[in-house]
């Protein structure tokens, strides 16, 4: 018996929340509500699972594996933008003589695939008695080449949990948590019916909990706040004081702010989802909602070393920097002006981008190394001074041209820091070819570190002092041999 999983990820009743969060990853109790099906027919001794994947596929990949360890094979397979989810499942189902699975990733009905024949469709009844078929059956292989199912025989499924809207996820949610679908697993104690906290929750003791509710592991919940009934607060949260979370979920990495009303929603990071009122919005103040994912207190050393630095050389340089300025204004060959760039390290989703400022003078004609120094360094220093950028990093980068890198560079570039001295400038000089600045930048990820960032320090001044005639490759090479 093989499972053939349609997962596409997308849905317009998500609009907004699924644009980096397919659906079938949203979490129902402690976990993405596609591995509970895995984790379901698993049970049931499903060990080859086939995935027909379209929207964002990666993730869904990332979040499964490759099933070993659930004691199964799982593949993949891309499904065309358009085509039809049934003509793929019909190829992988060819010529099979065991009996496959066909499921959708938004529905999990309560079966016994033991009893069950093959030819049968599974239908569930929603909360006014109308049957719907659920995208699941147990067919063959003949079954699934017919042009249609009408024919088939039907059965109904005593129970089952839907998130092909945001009314049925929130029930879904409220149905897990209570325990009303046999089989589906929650990681957790119990520490009252209901009250499902995992490891290391910080809860204060004026908090209200109300059942059922789950709170996932490394989560803080502040002064006052109460959370429940049907609440479930993912890993890595942070909900502040006198904040009411009721029939809602947050999702992991998630930071919500102080006396907010959070009620029939589904948020992530700074997206929020109304399910009542079918609308989406983002939170464009992180006070408010904002993501705890790209936070990093390991650079800690490095932020405090360019800050002094950079304050350093603003105590003796700032009569250049004055006089800089007020030469090209009079000369009417130039300006202060600032830029707006992305604050990195960040996440991949770009609506949680934060930007900031970078001062520079903008000149009309070209400048060489000592003019990047005059131009681009000094005034730089004021955004390293207040936080904004590193004295050593990867080039800053502003919203348009960050989206406008391909997807593996991207990736890195937002996982370390930008700064005034670049390793493509050291290495390559200030007029580095794409190629070249790609290399750098992976490279400087991979080796970001405090004697790093001095060594390039270091070539960069000695480049400064000597002159353009060598560039920091000659010069590495210089100071090896």
């Amino acid at each position: 018996m093989i499972a053939i999983i349609v997962a596409t990820g997308q849905d317009e009743a998500f609009e907004g929340l699924n644009e980096y969060l397919p659906v079938p990853l949203l979490p129902i109790g402690d976990r993405p509500f596609l591995q509970h099906i895995v984790e379901y027919l698993a049970h049931q001794q499903v060990r080859r699972f086939e995935f027909v994947l379209s929207h964002l596929p990666e993730k869904i990949e990332a979040a499964l594996g490759d099933g070993v360890r659930w004691g199964c094979e799982f593949r993949y397979h891309l499904l065309p933008l358009g085509a039809d989810p049934l003509r793929l499942v019909r190829t992988l189902s060819a010529g099979r003589q065991d009996t496959v699975v066909l499921c959708t990733a938004v529905c999990l009905p309560a079966l016994d695939l033991a009893a069950i024949k093959p030819s049968t469709l599974i239908q569930y009844r929603d909360g006014e008695g109308v049957p719907k078929w659920t995208g699941w059956g147990v067919f063959t292989a003949q079954d699934l080449s017919l042009p249609d199912f009408d024919a088939l025989p039907v059965m109904d499924a005593e129970r089952c949990l839907c998130i092909r809207t945001g009314q049925e996820f929130l029930v879904s949610q409220r149905q897990a948590l209570e325990q009303f679908f046999p089989g589906l697993m929650l990681s957790g104690r119990q520490a009252d019916p209901g009250i499902w906290i995992s490891r290391n929750v910080a809860l204060h003791p004026t908090a209200k909990l109300t059942a059922p509710l789950y709170i996932g592991e490394n989560c803080r919940i502040g002064r006052g706040a109460q959370i429940g009934p049907s609440a479930v607060i993912g890993q890595n949260c942070i909900i502040d004081a006198h904040t009411i979370v009721v029939d809602s979920t947050v999702t992991a990495g998630t930071y919500v702010g102080e006396g907010l009303e959070l009620n029939s929603v589904i948020v992530d990071r700074n997206r929020l989802l109304n399910i009542r009122l079918g609308t989406s919005l983002l939170a464009s103040e992180a006070f408010l909602l904002g993501s705890l994912t790209s936070r990093s207190s390991g650079r800690v050393p490095q932020r405090i070393a360019s800050i002094l630095i950079a304050l350093s050389l603003l105590v003796f340089l700032w009569p250049v920097l004055l006089l800089t300025g007020l030469c090209l204004t009079l000369a009417k060959k130039g300006s202060l002006v600032f830029s707006e760039i992305v604050r990195i390290p960040t996440e991949d989703d770009p609506a949680g981008w934060r930007e900031s400022r970078v001062f520079r003078f903008q000149v009309a004609s070209g400048h060489g190394r000592r003019g990047c120094f005059l131009f681009q360094f000094l005034p730089g220093l004021i955004s390293v001074l207040s936080g904004d950028l590193f004295l050593v990093g990867v080039q800053p980068r502003s919203r348009t041209q960050l989206l406008q890198l391909p997807a593996d560079w991207r990736s890195l570039y937002m996982k370390t820091k930008a700064g005034l001295i670049t390793e493509a400038a050291v290495m390559f000089g200030e007029n580095a070819s794409t190629d070249e600045t790609y290399s750098a930048e992976a490279f400087y990820s991979a080796t970001e570190s405090v004697s790093h960032d001095c060594k390039l320090v270091g070539l960069w001044l000695w480049s400064f002092i000597s002159g353009p005639k060598k560039t920091g490759i000659d010069l590495a090479e210089d100071a090896n041999s």
